[in-house]
């Protein structure tokens, strides 16, 4: 199967190549078109200078991987394609699971259901799915059964002993895992390529037990569902461990969109207060400016850099899919077609819980902003680009707007759930120990700068990887197509964190 056979999306009807039989036939066309320029790739950079590689340091895997996967990207603006994503509501065959047992996790209690994801703004709350690393064995072994069997039945037993509970003075180290995929690609399944992550996390005995989340996509449920899925699995470990009498700490585990999922939900646990704070994040090249990704905001019109060095694209049609699924838009391609969808459109990107590292938020709160130190492209934007927009665009967007609208705790507070007055003096202040990995050949580093400047101003405890010419979530990639000392030394600091993490203090979650 080339790609998700899923039915076209109501947000992919305009594009060219999102219906049968034109979609297989692009897809076809592209991989093979891709495919037929890999030798060209091979031979073009063996003889060629190091000097004109997209980073000296690279092999020829390398080059190809990251040439194959950007290039390849290119269908999701032109056919709507989805890569490696599942069905949230159904069960997977439990034959084919080798590494993970999977279970169901009730909906968020009502009385959780705060903040950004109370009742009135939220999408519908569902059960979710989560595969739980390593795999429970639920069954005897052959030869238990055979002792089991050939022990005599005593004819007249006496009253049954009570089993003595065990004593068990170990605290636990549990991950709950987030998946990557710009919140429109992967799953949490083991077959997911994303799975290297939780799958090196225990098998290297970081963490003892790691919960990945099958949270819902936004073709299937709009912002915040994600949410309020990871957040179910939070409550659901938390009680499970509390009911079981055992010690643990939790860490929250996100890489790419899952590292923008996790510092929601961190932020979610922080602000409302209903549930125990997590004891750690371990964010792996997290997306913390979604507005970039957003058409007519100040972010999309800040050039990334490393467009050579990364897999990562910019396209305009990845960015109209997430404009119109964050709240379930269905207008045309252009975007929200009234002002009451644009006002709560311009919300939701510059929130704290979905763009932390915008610049936006970054000056609400005085941080520097990474992104545009000089302020260069901030000052095209407000003097060329936002008075030749529709004006129906211009209102939201001027700051003088946004800033009042957002952190404003009077008329605007019940509209705006994605931005509550917070009792916490910064923008990341009482968050948990963190760490932060980034390859610095990836098109995200300058967001990802600030996000470590704006958690050191805040007095978190933070500790940072900064992967040698790493294109963006290296530790997706295989060690095939990647060079394996880079993705060792990625794993050996966030063990050698995850071992003072555990040797610190006390379990805050008990």
């Amino acid at each position: 199967m080339l790609y998700d056979k899923n039915p076209p999306y109501p947000h992919y009807d305009h594009l060219p190549y999102a219906k049968e039989p034109w979609k297989s036939l692009y897809v076809l066309q592209r991989l093979t078109t891709t495919l037929a320029m890999v030798p060209w790739w091979a031979t073009y950079y063996t003889v060629m200078p190091k000097s004109i590689r997209p980073r000296s340091s690279w092999n020829l895997r390398q080059i190809i991987y990251v040439n194959f996967t950007r290039r390849v990207f290119k269908v999701t603006e032109v056919a709507g394609v989805t890569w490696g994503t599942r069905d949230p509501t159904t069960a997977p065959n439990e034959a084919f699971l080798k590494e993970t047992s999977f279970e169901w996790v009730e909906p968020l209690k009502e009385d959780l259901r705060t903040g950004i994801l109370n009742e009135e703004e939220s999408a519908p709350y569902v059960n979710v799915g989560c595969y739980i690393w390593p795999k429970k064995n639920n069954t005897k072994s052959r030869f238990s059964a055979m002792k089991d069997s050939l022990v005599k039945t005593d004819s007249n037993p006496g009253p049954e002993t009570p089993p003595v509970p065990v004593q068990d003075d170990r605290t636990y180290t549990v991950g709950i895992y987030m998946h990557g995929g710009g919140y429109c690609h992967m799953s949490a399944h083991e077959s997911s390529r994303t799975s290297r992550i939780p799958r090196g996390l225990v098998q290297r005995g970081i963490l003892d037990e790691v919960y990945a989340v099958e949270y819902r996509l936004l073709q299937v449920a709009p912002f915040p569902a994600v949410v309020q899925d990871a957040a179910a699995v939070y409550s659901h470990v938390v009680n499970k461990y509390t009911q079981e009498q055992k010690k643990f700490k939790i860490v929250l585990v996100g890489d790419s969109s899952g590292g923008n999922l996790a510092l929601s939900l961190a932020r979610w646990l922080r602000d409302e207060g209903k549930l125990p704070s997590p004891d750690g994040l371990i964010l792996l090249s997290p997306s913390c400016d979604t507005s970039h990704n957003l058409p007519e905001t100040l972010s999309s019109y800040i050039p990334r850099p490393n467009e050579y060095s990364d897999y990562l694209v910019d396209n305009p049609e990845p960015r109209a899919l997430l404009q119109r699924t964050f709240l379930g838009f269905r207008g045309d391609k252009n975007g929200p077609t009234n002002e009451d969808e644009d006002r709560r459109l311009m919300q939701v990107a510059h929130s704290e819980y979905v763009s932390p590292c915008s610049p936006v938020v970054l000056e609400r709160w005085g941080h520097s902003v990474q992104q545009d130190p000089e302020g260069e492209y901030r000052r095209k934007f407000w003097r060329y680009t936002l008075p030749n927009l529709p004006d129906a665009l211009q209102t939201f967007r001027h700051p003088e707007v946004l800033n009042p609208m957002l952190r404003s705790w009077d008329d605007l507070t019940a509209e705006n759930p994605y931005r509550k007055t917070c009792q916490f003096p910064g923008l990341f202040a009482a968050f948990p120990r963190t760490i932060v990995v980034c390859g610095d050949g990836e098109r995200l580093v300058r967001e990802v700068r600030a996000l470590i400047s704006a958690m050191t101003k805040d007095g978190v405890d933070i500790t940072t990887h900064w992967a040698p010419d790493a294109c963006h979530d290296a530790l997706m990639i295989s060690e095939t197509w990647w060079d394996k000392a880079v993705l060792d030394n990625i794993w050996q600091d966030i063990d050698k964190w995850a071992s003072a993490f555990k040797s610190s203090d006390t379990p805050t979650v008990n």
